[in-house]
């Protein structure tokens, strides 16, 4: 799976993963009047964008000259620009886990991306849900991602942003990751503008199962294997020699740990790998993309998740693996940690007194305060992952062996549960 400059570009290899369904209407139905009005003008914008009911069925259109000719048919109905096209190149993009992502291209025609949506994805993934935080983020002037030009039955078409996607090398860059840092943090900052409900975040409540995206989805990921995969004899076999049946008591044990650690709730974005991180050729600025499993999350996961994908080189000669040498140490963990923290602090001094000063030591131990936070969640990825990669396992074609990052990361996650609770034991 080597990676072309070309490729590169843009970031539509980006490596995403499934989301679980959740109601859009929940996100509103306790806000603000003044915010819920916020939230249904963008879902009105929503509304507005183009869209028709054509299928991009990509495994009956092996032909490249047959795709090209059903997806010029589709972006004529739908791109205005593209009404009077008579041809249209495009280019496969490598590297994408869950998505098949092209460039689209034509003489005298702006580049366009065109995403169409995995096999299987939809029966796990709120795509309204998905599409309506894309058009909220993208009026944003805080945040900065692709516009949304049109959709169809089973993809979409995006703006084609002149960039450059990060590599696996670049977490690594202490400059790059502290943008990286800041990125996240601007992101995490839109729950101010759009806050969940109100019973939500009161005390920071991390625990609640049917309104934290990651209890959704290790919930829905988990009813999936208990109820299609075991039932198959051929992966019940495979699974009982991993004794899942012990997962229902772990994922219990897991969040009566971390009920006991709050984590402020914001809006994440839930797959910070560095295939979905954007760099602008003309400014340098940070883009991250790909919503598909946005929403209100503990901020604790959000990082936590953030640096078990350094781990990860999904570009690379085993991109299913996980590199434990590649976890970011101490030292790297820290900087991350207060370049997410000043991100807040150099705000406020443009805000207020210009010679305000940040105390070093107020500041340190701010970072290791939220180190200790980020580092108790850094479990809960691996088991939400880990089912990830289970379903993929039993319904993706795309080339990746998601049943052994499955096996890997189900490891991880039980070996840090498993100290987690030893450590709390000593402790007593």
């Amino acid at each position: 799976m080597t990676l072309s400059k070309q490729a590169r570009r843009h970031g539509g290899f980006m490596a995403t993963a499934i989301r679980s369904k959740s109601s859009p209407a929940f996100l509103v139905s306790n806000l603000p009047q003044k915010q819920q009005q916020a939230n249904e003008e963008q879902d009105e914008d929503l509304n507005n964008v183009p869209s028709c009911d054509d299928i991009v069925d990509l495994r009956k259109l092996k032909d490249k000259n047959e795709l090209s000719q059903v997806v010029l048919t589709i972006a004529q109905k739908v791109l205005p620009e593209w009404k009077n096209a008579t041809q249209v190149i495009l280019d496969r993009v490598s590297g994408a886990m869950t998505n098949a992502v092209y460039f689209m291209s034509a003489p005298d025609l702006p580049r366009v991306l065109l995403r169409v949506y995995g096999i299987g994805a939809d029966q796990i993934v709120d795509r309204q849900h998905e599409l309506e935080w894309l058009a909220r983020l993208s009026t944003m002037s805080t945040t900065k991602s692709p516009q949304l030009l049109a959709t169809f039955g089973n993809g979409r078409f995006e703006e084609y942003l002149e960039s450059t996607t990060l590599t696996h090398a670049d977490l690594h860059d202490p400059e790059m990751s502290c943008q990286i840092a800041r990125s996240l943090r601007q992101l995490h900052d839109v729950v101010q503008d759009y806050p969940p409900p109100e019973e939500q975040a009161q005390n920071g409540d991390s625990t609640a199962s049917f309104r934290i995206e990651t209890w959704k989805n290790i919930s829905q990921w988990y009813t999936y294997m208990r109820e299609e995969l075991l039932t198959q004899e051929e992966w019940k076999q495979k699974l009982e020699f991993l004794q899942v049946d012990k997962l229902p008591r772990e994922i219990e044990l897991c969040k009566n740990y971390i009920q006991k650690y709050p984590s402020p709730i914001i809006f994440a974005h839930n797959d910070t790998q560095y295939g979905n991180v954007l760099q602008l050729e003309k400014t340098g600025e940070l883009v991250v993309v790909d919503f598909e499993y946005a929403g209100y999350n503990p901020r604790g996961f959000d990082i936590a998740n953030h640096f078990c994908e350094w781990m990860y080189d999904y570009h690379g000669p085993n991109p299913a693996s996980m590199d434990l040498d590649q976890f970011p140490t101490d030292e790297e963990q820290l900087r991350f940690l207060t370049a997410y923290i000043e991100a807040d602090n150099e705000e406020e001094q443009h805000e207020e007194d210009s010679e305000t000063k940040i105390n070093n030591m107020t500041k340190d131990m701010d970072a290791k305060t939220l180190q200790q936070e980020v580092l108790r969640w850094i479990m809960v990825p691996h088991l939400m992952w880990a089912l990830w990669g289970l379903v993929q396992a039993s319904q993706s074609e795309i080339d990746f062996d998601y049943f052994h990052y499955f096996t890997q990361r189900l490891q991880r996650f039980r070996k840090h549960l498993y100290e987690a609770l030893e450590e709390e034991e000593q402790r007593r």
